[in-house]
């Protein structure tokens, strides 16, 4: 009769010997993360705003881009009415006049074109010298002044500038020095060329 065969015999795995001074440790359950600790309401509500930051983040990008080139066309089309209106309203805009002043019979012995000034009773007429504009209800609209007079055939010519006139009014008073005023409509002043002459 024949014995039973045995199974060989494996012995265990050793146990890695241990380094002197250094302890193992069993590796324990991993640390739950911030997110798992806080309440459902709480990470929907990051989550919202987060989102609402993202989107606005876009939204301004887009903006200050100007979008696409297909937006842009489309954008052109769409504000061609609102360029003709600001180009209205630029025609409609204050506006600017000019002229000149001359005080007859000032500068005898000056050459042509020699720089010259307003005497005895024109005194208060030269460089600087306030021109006003008012409206048809009285009401000043803008302020200019005289530039550098030059002797002319008839006189002491000083020219004028006047910007920034507010539009809208049936007529305008142009007075210089309170030497009483040249009355114009607006067409007329925005044309320019307005020629005043005191003295005789």
């Amino acid at each position: 009769m024949s014995s039973p065969e045995q199974q060989p015999h494996t012995p265990p795995p050793a146990a890695a010997p241990e380094a002197p001074g250094v302890t193992t440790e069993e590796p324990g359950p991993a640390p739950a993360s911030r997110w798992s600790r806080l309440s459902r309401g709480t990470v929907l509500a990051i989550g919202a705003g987060l989102g609402a930051a993202v989107v606005g983040a876009c939204w301004a990008g887009v903006s200050l881009a100007g979008g696409n080139g297909t937006d842009a066309s489309a954008a052109d089309a769409s504000a061609s009415p609102s360029v003709s209106t600001e180009r209205a309203e630029d025609v409609e805009g204050p506006f600017s006049t000019a002229g000149t002043l001359t005080v007859a019979g000032i500068g005898a012995g000056l050459e042509p074109e020699e720089l010259c000034s307003g005497t005895g009773g024109y005194s208060d007429i030269d460089f600087g010298t306030q021109v006003n504009v008012t409206d048809a209800a009285g009401t000043l609209v803008a302020v200019g002044s005289l530039g550098f007079g030059e002797k002319t055939e008839l006189g002491c010519e000083f020219p004028f500038t006047v910007d920034d006139v507010t539009p809208g009014s049936k007529f305008y008073t142009v007075e210089v020095s309170h030497r009483g005023g040249l009355t114009q409509t607006e067409d007329e002043l925005r044309a320019g060329g307005l020629a005043f002459t005191l003295g005789d």
